[in-house]
């Protein structure tokens, strides 16, 4: 019984120090195939308007071609988080880019449904034809997948979910702006998406009906997000964390992991993993400042070895 724990202890224990390596290769694996998908349907597109003659600028006025460039803007700025998290084996990265995942994802999703749920009624061949398919179906599905399973280490609130509506919002009032005020014998846009052949109700009566469905598909999502990292969490703490370790223990680990980071650092820059640091100290019952002490000096401890070795290194090259 008492190998037992000790072998639970050791899992908990490497756990702590490679506790994001597999969400760090997740989080790249997805942000490639995100970004390799919506630059193979969005480069497709505008070679097939350029070889019919058309301004290639005029696949922009798709909404679907915008939301696919936002989403791949945004795995491209989860990858060199991802690269580094699996160089420290600590994944993690800021507010904003979560939310430009969270906004596109947003925007994918309606992308999505608005092509298998009026486009394709009209019209099937616009809806998954050709380059269509990867933009209307594989890719947001893509996104999906990044999305709920790489972890940002944050709850999304009611105001970020309306933050996140704000590029969906936007391209509604301008599109139906084109379409419905200007029409298209005016110089306006064509009804890409039929829009006004399946609307049934006033125009005026649009913009509200369409930014409250939007922020309700943005509330869907920010729920299912939160629910699936919260029982994440409840998993990990179950399985790999028991309850009776010494606090003198965690001490040791926290002291492990300052140095572990300390290696791999930038040397100008002290690296604070509050979000793991806070959730060890809820999980024990301990202060945060408690766990802080013991990382610095881990930290510090690692920084030094490495100045002494770098130092020791020029005396011998001189």
């Amino acid at each position: 019984m008492r190998m037992k724990r000790e072998r639970r202890r050791s899992a908990s224990r490497s756990y702590i120090i490679a506790l994001s390596k597999s969400r760090s290769r997740l989080a790249l694996l997805a942000s490639l195939i995100t970004i390799s998908f919506s630059a193979y349907g969005i480069i497709g597109g505008i070679v097939i308007y350029a070889e019919t003659g058309t301004e290639p600028r005029e696949i922009f006025r798709y909404f679907t071609i915008n939301t696919n460039c936002l989403t791949a803007f945004a795995a491209c700025m989860i990858i060199p988080f991802a690269v580094e998290g699996m160089r420290k084996k600590y994944f993690s990265y800021p507010k904003w880019a979560a939310m430009i995942h969270y906004c596109g994802m947003v925007c994918t999703t309606l992308t999505m449904i608005t092509a298998v749920g009026l486009i394709s009624l009209a019209d099937p061949e616009m809806a998954f034809g050709g380059y269509n398919l990867y933009l209307h179906v594989i890719c947001p599905v893509m996104v999906m997948v990044s999305f709920f399973m790489v972890e940002s280490g944050f709850d999304f609130t009611f105001r970020d979910s309306v933050i996140a509506c704000i590029p969906a919002w936007i391209y509604g009032l301008i599109y139906l702006w084109q379409v419905a005020l200007i029409g298209e014998a005016n110089g306006g846009w064509e009804d890409l998406y039929h829009v006004l052949e399946y609307l049934p109700f006033p125009v005026a009566l649009a913009v509200p009906a369409y930014a409250l469905i939007v922020l309700g598909l943005a509330l869907l999502i920010q729920w299912l997000y939160n629910r699936l990292t919260r029982r994440r969490l409840e998993r990990m703490n179950s399985r790999l964390w028991p309850e009776d370790v010494d606090p003198a223990e965690i001490n040791i680990e926290i002291f492990g992991l300052g140095r572990y980071m300390g290696k791999h650092a930038d040397v100008k820059f002290v690296e604070l993993p509050l979000d793991l640091l806070g959730w060890i100290a809820d999980r024990y019952g301990l202060k945060i400042e408690s766990l802080i002490r013991p990382y610095i000096r881990g930290f510090m401890d690692s920084m030094k070895e490495r100045r002494d070795f770098a130092g020791s290194n020029k005396l011998q090259g001189k």
